[in-house]
């Protein structure tokens, strides 16, 4: 099954060329290094498709195009222009930029001062969430984060992991993309302390921890868990739509994969044993929900994993 990372767009919107992540690979070159990540399951609620860095040559562009993930880039030097839609940013060193999924975008190095900079792409279940915190969406995909060096340091540290790291990898760069995002929501925090959490926010909050308590129980529902937040399904669905871009019942669903694709990479539990674990009471049910997710059933999901 193909996992396409971006799409290069003509002017008139066709396709150009499909960039395809391999299982692992790193490119050096003199002025680039991207490292893709082996592990793009999707088995986690915040998982890494790749990250990198560029010495970029002048006028050097890429774009249009548009990913199915998030893109995150940070300025470590120079500057450059980002232009999404009919809005134009001009961007300097300890500047960064939100790319979105399905959101056509372009970017160019300035000609006389060419950027140099990092980035990361990543999605998940909880990642437009993080993102939410963290002030950054597709109408304010700006950041200007200058108050020390973490974030330029813990970017740097995924492009380096794949050399410093044997056994623990995925782990290290997992650890590593949680850290660039609390630093990002943190900043956020400092830079608008007038501006308090949504009390939305706090309803998806409270939302996502009963489901995270109660996801191994048949009896799990849309309506149930509407009950505990206190809110009426409707607008329950309305909230989940507009932080989340998914239902209550979607989110449910695809939060009980990750758990049986962990449990299926990382335990000899049977089929019929992972899907009593996450819910399912009906092994065949589960078996032909996780394929409609995934792509392919349980027991080859086990052994590509």
């Amino acid at each position: 099954m193909k996992s396409v990372d971006s799409v290069l767009l003509s002017p008139t919107g066709e396709i150009i060329e499909e960039t395809v992540s391999p299982w692992q690979q790193t490119y050096i070159d003199e002025t680039m290094k991207v490292v893709h990540v082996n592990d793009n399951s999707k088995s986690s609620d915040l998982y890494m498709h790749y990250c990198g860095m560029s010495q970029c040559e002048p006028d050097h562009s890429f774009g249009p195009a548009m990913r199915d993930h998030f893109v995150i880039h940070y300025i470590i030097g120079g500057e450059g222009v980002l232009t999404i839609g009919d809005k134009k940013y001009h961007l300097t060193k300890n500047q960064g930029f939100l790319l979105c999924p399905n959101m056509v975008s372009q970017y160019k190095a300035d000609h006389d001062n060419p950027w140099e900079y990092v980035w990361v792409g990543f999605n998940g279940l909880n990642a437009q969430i993080y993102l939410n915190q963290a002030s950054l969406n597709a109408n304010n995909p700006v950041f200007t984060y200058d108050k020390d060096d973490t974030v330029k340091s813990c970017l740097l540290e995924m492009v380096n992991t794949y050399d410093a790291y044997k056994y623990a990898t995925n782990l290290k760069l997992q650890s590593l993309l949680y850290l660039l995002l609390s630093e990002l929501v943190e900043n956020a925090t400092l830079k608008s302390p007038i501006e308090h959490m949504p009390l939305q926010y706090r309803y998806i909050q409270k939302a996502i921890s009963y489901i995270q308590m109660n996801y191994m129980e048949d009896t799990l529902s849309v309506t149930g868990l509407s009950d505990y937040v206190g809110l009426d399904r409707s607008y329950l669905c309305s909230i989940f739509k507009k932080y989340l871009n998914s239902s209550p019942q979607s989110y449910i669903s695809q939060y009980r994969i990750n758990r049986a694709c962990e449990l299926l990479k990382n335990t000899s539990y049977s089929i019929s044993d992972v899907s009593r674990m996450i819910g399912y009471k009906d092994p065949v049910v589960f078996q032909k929900f996780f394929k409609k997710i995934t792509g392919m059933p349980p027991s080859r999901y086990r052994k590509e994993a």
